[in-house]
């Protein structure tokens, strides 16, 4: 065995490995085709095309008709989205060109692989969820499946197929340029493979074996990366530099295969929007296009003498949207509508559309459903359990409150730009993560309001203070904003531009944008705001904190957010001056409460209080700072509003006290979308004031900031068994978020009633209706709002 390749091999030749996906039934053809969909010439881009997905989106490119590698990586693939290998016994053909990109570097870069990886799966055999075999996070492991079958060469010119690798070896000269060619019949109990080598039309090289295999379906990639990954690849920030490849002229064919041309995304991906006194603001994401590509999209209304333009937006070429803006909006109406974009295929020109309804107001109905989703990585990608089951929900607004990514999204780790110049490429980071979780709901999203609010992950963040825009220092507890202004303003951007239009949009400190603003749906008004963006620092009160500091007999500045001091006064740690939500936002708050809506309610990051038993005393929580806490607590009881936020991971309602219990308002959070949940609320007494027949963790608790709180409900990890008369191949994904209590939230805003319903809704397959579901433990429960 060569140096460096037996962790590769242990990985690649049948070794369970973790994994995500869902299904989508369609319609499929056996491949009798010599080739996989084309890829455009004379053209130099980011996007490959929209019959391809490359993961990690930044570390490739299309050039002169090669797709090629252009940075280093673990998880560098690209995957065929419209052939799979199916299952069941059959033989199939693969072919690819290939060849270093800078064959001089080789000897001193790390050991690279580069070839096909056959057989990748998910959770479930879906082409989407395909993509991320790899993962580590999370539940994968709980999820494994075999990994998928590597059969390419090395950068140091051996040939590997399965675990075999060849004793002869290629030349770098015969290196730059290459033809492999696989062939394989599957059994059912083993494959019979043959990978050869082609050099100027002539076969220099063969490599042939029989692996062991009970299954092989899946999609097919073309990888380039190295051949040994450092210990934990998907959070390692460095770099591992390996030689790179390029590809052109990948060919499939055989009864093994099967394909459905639809199975593409982009350029349009999706699209998000929302209708506030008769503005629409509709943002469409689209992807990298070439630098000669158009830079305009237009969007159109279905009318009675077909499609008209009614709007045109430039696409930004940081965020790839485009945003539109239409005054004058009838709302009294449903409306079709649709986002095009003219392009060069590899075809020739075609336009590009995606669109959906944009609803009218709901005014005439009784009751305004929200949907609120929390914590989302990529391992359930594309999420498309959850969809259905909101489809069926058919809510009139989806909120997402929160950490709409984590950094780990897609398998690979983050770029936190410090410069103007690292930010085109930290962009791309981002967005390949935030496409893995949202463009799953876009059957969602295309026909409702939608609403999102960044929480820190999305911002590259462990916790975030961010004191009114200010630069981060060296230590994360002094608060303030680590990566560069322009990216973090693009990354707002993509979650927060549909809004309606900023209450105040003046920025802060370093040019960072603001979007608190309010939303209405059908007479039900919804606040939007920030809780983390003029958050005060635990730096703030370093010096109250220093006999912390003595008693632990170390001074770190890291960690000083985390206190487990039982006997410790949090409140020591209190100060009037220090911020909340900032003073902006309580105006807006003050200003908002005077509108004329049936029902209100706050939508932002984290609950107002600290329901969870992680540490005693958390200053990430919005328990802290206390007078901060209360200043908004008394504003938002004056608008008689509800809060709906997200950050635990788990399920709670919340009734806060300020001064006595229970005078203010109600607080719900949000279960997680897909994060495993390390959050629980399990104090050590039963509260006090419990009704009858609550369980022991309901009732008056202080926190432990000392704050007032009344629990209703608090769903912890594996406290619900939800039965379900599922059966397919995703029942194990089910069952396995059931257990750790994910799924999403639901909150009906009965207005003829003036009441509140809180919903926590565990994921179901083949979803109909709420009719005879179960909920998870505590809900749902109704409130009269006063």
């Amino acid at each position: 065995m060569l140096p460096g390749l037996n962790s590769f091999v242990m990985k690649f030749s049948g070794i369970k490995t973790p994994i995500i996906l869902s299904l989508l039934f369609i319609v499929v053809y056996q491949v009798n085709s010599q080739s996989l969909p084309p890829i455009s010439e004379n053209v130099k881009r980011i996007w490959i095309g929209p019959e391809y997905w490359t993961n990690p989106l930044m570390n490739w490119r299309l050039s002169e008709g090669r797709m090629e590698n252009t940075h280093s990586g673990w998880n560098n693939e690209v995957h065929s989205l419209t052939h799979q290998l199916k299952e069941g016994k059959g033989n199939f053909q693969m072919s690819v060109r290939l060849g270093l990109l800078d064959p001089s570097t080789v000897a001193h870069l790390h050991e690279g692989f580069a070839g096909f990886k056959v057989g990748a799966l998910g959770h479930r055999d879906d082409y989407r969820s395909n993509i991320l075999h790899d993962l580590q996070n999370g539940f994968s492991r709980s999820l494994m499946k075999d990994a998928p079958v590597p059969a390419g060469i090395t950068s140091n010119g051996h040939l590997l197929l399965g675990s075999e690798i060849s004793d002869q070896k290629l030349t770098k000269k015969q290196m730059k340029d290459l033809m492999l060619k696989l062939k394989a019949e599957y059994t059912g109990n083993e494959i019979i493979a043959r990978l050869a080598v082609f050099h100027d039309h002539q076969e220099i090289a063969i490599l042939e074996t029989t692996i062991p295999r009970t299954n092989l379906s899946g999609n097919v990639a073309l990888a380039s990366h190295g051949m040994d990954p450092p210990a934990n690849k998907h959070r390692f920030n460095g770099v591992i530099d390996h030689a790179r490849f390029w590809f052109s002229d990948w060919k499939a064919s055989g009864g093994k295969f099967e394909a459905n041309p639809e199975q593409t995304y982009g350029p349009i991906l999706w699209s998000q929007y929302t209708l506030h006194n008769n503005t629409l603001k509709l943002m469409a994401f689209l992807v990298p296009m070439e630098k000669e590509a158009g830079r305009m999209a237009g969007f159109q209304i279905r009318t009675e003498d077909g499609w008209k333009t009614v709007a045109e937006s430039r696409i930004d070429s940081l965020s790839h949207t485009a945003l539109f803006r239409i005054d004058d909006w009838n709302d009294t109406k449903d409306q079709e509508y649709r986002v095009i974009y003219p392009w060069e295929t590899a075809n020739g020109k075609s336009v590009a559309s995606w669109g959906g309804t944009i609803r009218k107001d709901p005014v005439d109905k009784q009751t305004i459903v929200l949907a609120g989703l929390s914590c989302s990585n990529s391992d359930l990608f594309p999420n498309r359990f959850l969809t259905e089951n909101l489809l069926a929900q058919d809510p009139d607004l989806v909120f997402f409150s929160g950490d709409q990514i984590y950094e780990a999204n897609g398998g690979y780790w983050v770029i936190r730009p410090k410069t103007e110049a690292e930010v085109p490429r930290a962009a791309l980071n981002y967005l390949g993560k935030f496409w893995l979780s949202i463009v799953g709901f876009r059957d969602l999203l295309k026909d409702r309001p939608t609403v999102m609010v960044p929480d820190d992950h999305d911002l590259f963040s462990n916790d975030l203070w961010g004191k009114s825009g200010m630069p981060m220092g060296q230590y994360r507890c002094f608060g303030g904003y680590q990566s560069h202004p322009d990216w973090v303003n693009m990354v707002e951007y993509t979650q927060m531009g549909n809004r309606p239009d900023a209450y105040d949009p003046t920025p802060i400190r370093q040019g960072i944008n603001v979007y608190t603003t309010s939303l209405d749906v059908g007479g039900v008004s919804f606040a939007l705001i920030n809780d983390r963006k003029f958050k005060s620092a635990p730096g703030d009160v370093i010096d109250s904190y220093e006999p912390l500091f003595a008693r632990r007999g170390e001074r770190n500045l890291q960690t000083m957010d985390n206190i487990d001091e039982e006997d410790f006064d949090t409140k020591t740690l209190d100060r009037d001056d220090l911020a909340l939500l900032g003073e902006m936002q309580l105006d807006f708050l003050r200003q908002w409460s005077r509108n004329d809506a049936s029902l209100r309610a706050v939508l932002s990051q984290s609950a107002f209080c600290q329901p969870h038993h992680l540490m005693v005393a958390d200053m990430d929580s919005n328990g802290w700072p206390q007078s901060g806490r209360k200043r908004a607590l008394i504003v938002i009881r004056e608008a008689s509003a509800i809060m709906v936020t997200g950050d635990l991971h788990f399920a709670s309602l919340v009734q806060q006290g300020i001064d006595e219990w229970e005078d203010a308002g109600w607080s719900f959070t949000l279960p997680s979308v897909s994060t495993n949940t390390h959050r629980f609320w399990r104090p050590r007494v039963a509260g006090q004031n419990r009704l009858p027949g609550m369980p022991d963790y309901t009732g008056r608790y202080l926190d432990g900031w000392g704050n007032k709180m009344t629990i209703w409900a608090a769903v912890n990890p594996g406290t619900a068994t939800i039965e379900d008369p599922y059966q397919g191949d995703g029942e194990q994904t089910l069952e396995y978020i059931r257990n750790t209590t994910q799924g999403y939230g639901i909150v009906r805003f009965n207005k003829s009633a003036s009441s509140v319903t809180f919903e926590s809704w565990p994921v179901y397959g083949n979803f109909s209706g709420p009719e005879g579901r179960v909920q998870y433990p505590g809900f749902p429960r109704t409130v009269k709002i006063d």
